[in-house]
């Protein structure tokens, strides 16, 4: 037996609550982007931003319709695009850090307004209505929050790719033994700052650019 206490309404409100914190994340990571030239990139999240406001918009409509208890201020969950520069608490030392902690942010509201959603629609099911419509927002929800997460770790994989790059650049092509250590070092610095899955894409890219007996040499030792 449920001994959940929470009305559907205040239910709704959690789900607009969560999903303004989910709208507010993808604009401050395309601020950040933008701020730091990435416009194009940039601009992807603001459409991802403005398809998040739309799947919010189209469910409070419809929860509306079912009665007056459902009537709460969606404005909460809607988020225009962010403008002027990012936030300086906390400093980043790096652009890529500052992509880091907008991707796992965008993840953690992502499963929030999910688990908040789940809740709901039990809630929700049990005062009568038909669930068809929240799994539809659920659907929506994980898209274009999926492809926010995805273009965020997109340049983040651009930035580490152009800072490991660079360093590595700076060794010798004839490189000794203490500067071949320098070099796997570096690669496995890169590595770690990587999500596993895409460790296999930059080794690649690594070894496009001249860094294949580095590549062997991490490779080895990662078995």
């Amino acid at each position: 037996m449920s001994t959940d206490t929470t009305s559907p309404r205040d239910h709704v409100i959690s789900v607009i609550a969560a999903h303004g914190a989910l709208t507010s994340a993808v604009a401050e990571a395309s601020r950040l982007m933008s701020t730091h030239g990435y416009h194009k990139y940039a601009a992807h999240l603001d459409h991802h931003r403005a398809e998040l406001n739309v799947a919010i918009g189209e469910l409070a409509l419809w929860l509306e319709s079912f009665g007056v208890w459902t009537d709460v201020d969606v404005g909460r969950g809607i988020h225009p695009p962010a403008t002027g520069e990012p936030p300086t608490h906390p400093p980043h030392s790096s652009l890529s850090d500052g992509l880091l902690e907008a991707r796992e942010n965008l993840k953690a509201r992502r499963k929030n307004v999910l688990t908040v959603l789940a809740d709901a629609r039990s809630a929700l099911y049990s005062a009568g209505l038909p669930a068809d419509e929240l799994t539809a927002y659920r659907r929506i929800v994980r898209l274009w929050a999926g492809e926010a997460i995805d273009v965020v770790a997109a340049v983040h994989r651009l930035t580490l790719a152009d800072r490991y790059i660079r360093r590595l650049s700076r060794l010798s092509a004839r490189r000794d033994e203490a500067q071949r250590r320098e070099g796997a070092d570096l690669l496995r610095q890169w590595m770690q700052d990587l999500e596993q899955v895409d460790r296999e894409g930059e080794l690649d890219l690594a070894d496009s650019c001249g860094y294949g007996d580095l590549v062997e040499l991490y490779r080895a030792e990662v078995g």
